[in-house]
């Protein structure tokens, strides 16, 4: 076993023994934290609930000082601390009862406490109402009674040992915390100190690794400049042969149209001989003859309708040519993108189909939530008019024509699609009809096999793709993908 292998090997596992260590460190330091804020909070909340106690009984003796003040003076004054004090201490007391069954007090003491504030509030409010009405020796009386001092003394012998529970429990969370805090620091170092060992094992790896592939990277570095030469010279050859296919194409179309022009003239001119030939016979009748009937079934059927086939003929060559130039002039046409609301524009597009889709009686539903683009106008208005065009020519005669465009926004790209319920593709022919002159199905309908050739060119252009769906009989969907913003589509340029 060779020293790289050893590396690489050791690396992934220190790294693992890292990760893990790392893993127990974190979640033993979460426990002790944890611990460490649930003692902290418990040791707050029983030095709270203390202060609080100490409230409560802070207010039992404002209401005894302040009735005594008004026993002995008649001064109304004192009734105002008194009355705030009689309001607040049953509801400090209600607010307490929680906080007592967490720290284990125990219900008869909640309970005797809840009777002898009661009996205190009693003993205070009797004595103010007789003061109040002129009886103040019926409220001396009640007060030598000691009935009220009583209950004043066990309620202060109850919140003596409410404080000794509160204090002790804050003392024992304390420790717990004290304790806690050291085992974290503990946990933390140690975990930190075979951190440290382990990453520093590593970097020395890594390191003395890093060099070794610094000499494999110069090496491979020269092997990648030689490669990146062919890569570019390679583009260059496919970016001419490209322009000189186009070039050949327009070539093609131009100087196929010549012969054509001719052979049109031609034709016009043997119609031109052949009806005089006709108006000759006719006005100068051959005799009964089998060679003159032959004579005139040649003037009268067979030369016209031998011309019907070459101007049919003619008619085709010429849409091809036409078709041809077409592709290679898209090909050669500057891009322009700006930006284009893709429901508008499909919409002008369905506009100028009106007159077939009338004629059909078919039904185009475009979506208003079609996403915008940047992108270049024409070049879209031609995808959308070839493959809406398509979805009326090869409409099922069985059923209403019906055809749905939608889109949305798939990353950095827009996807488009164009559905109809029309008579469908075969799964076998689902990528031949994007080819030169290949048609699918019957070929009852006129075309060239150009269009969606044309459109898949127009869009690779535009920086996307488009696929087809489709079921025979049922229907087809183009799903077109463009470049959302043609300016950052990044296999487009000037031309194509």
């Amino acid at each position: 076993m060779n020293r790289d292998t050893i590396i690489s090997r050791s690396v992934p596992l220190i790294l693992l023994a890292g990760a893990l260590l790392l893993l127990v460190l974190v979640l033993s330091s979460l426990h002790f934290a944890n611990l460490t804020s649930r003692n902290a909070q418990e040791a707050l909340d029983a030095a709270r609930l203390n202060g609080r106690v100490m409230r409560l009984f802070t207010l039992i003796q404002d209401a005894e000082t302040s009735q005594r003040g008004y026993l002995l003076t008649g001064q109304e004054e004192f009734l105002k601390t008194f009355r705030r004090s009689e309001n607040l201490i049953p509801l400090h007391f209600r607010s307490l009862l929680p906080d007592f069954q967490s720290i284990a007090v125990s219900s008869v003491t909640v309970e005797r406490l809840d009777a002898l504030i009661k009996t205190k509030l009693d003993e205070l409010i009797e004595t103010v109402k007789l003061k109040r009405s002129g009886q103040a020796e019926a409220a001396l009386a009640v007060v030598i009674t000691e009935r009220g001092k009583q209950a004043m003394e066990e309620i202060r012998q109850i919140m003596v040992r409410i404080d000794a529970i509160t204090n002790n429990v804050g003392f024992v969370r304390l420790s717990a915390l004290t304790d806690a805090t050291r085992l974290l620091l503990i946990s933390i170092t140690g975990g930190a100190i075979l951190l440290v060992v382990l990453v520093g094992g590593a970097v020395a790896l890594i390191l003395w690794h890093s060099r070794q592939l610094k000499k494999a990277s110069a090496a491979l570095e020269l092997q990648n400049e030689t490669l990146e030469q062919k890569v570019r010279e390679r583009t260059r050859y496919l970016e001419r042969a490209n322009r000189e296919l186009q070039s050949y194409a327009y070539i093609v179309g131009h100087d196929l149209r010549a012969p054509l022009v001719n052979i049109m003239g031609f034709t016009a001119e043997l119609e031109r001989a052949s009806g005089r030939f006709a108006s000759y016979l006719l006005a100068n009748p051959l005799p009964d003859h089998p060679a003159a009937k032959a004579a005139r079934e040649a003037v009268q059927e067979d030369v016209p309708e031998a011309l019907r086939f070459i101007r049919s003929s003619m008619k085709r060559m010429d849409d091809l040519i036409n078709e041809i130039l077409k592709l290679a002039r898209a090909g050669n046409r500057t891009l322009q993108a700006e930006p284009l609301n893709l429901a508008a524009l499909i919409d002008d597009v369905v506009a100028t189909l009106k007159h077939r889709l009338d004629g059909n009686n078919t039904v185009v539903t475009i979506s208003p939530d079609l996403p915008g683009v940047v992108s270049d106008r024409l070049a879209l208005q031609q995808i959308f008019a070839n493959l809406l065009d398509n979805a009326i020519k090869y409409a099922d005669p069985s059923r209403r024509a019906v055809i749905e465009v939608f889109g949305k926004v798939v990353g950095e790209d827009v996807t488009v699609t164009v559905r109809d319920n029309g008579r469908g593709i075969a799964s076998q022919d689902n990528e031949r009809i994007f080819e030169l002159f290949r048609r699918s199905g019957r070929q009852d309908k006129p075309g060239e096999g150009i269009g969606l050739a044309h459109v898949r060119a127009l869009v690779r252009r535009l920086g996307g793709e488009v696929g087809v769906r489709s079921t025979l009989g049922q229907g087809t969907s183009f799903d077109v993908t463009l470049a959302a913003d043609l300016n950052r589509a990044k296999n487009w340029g000037e031309q194509w």
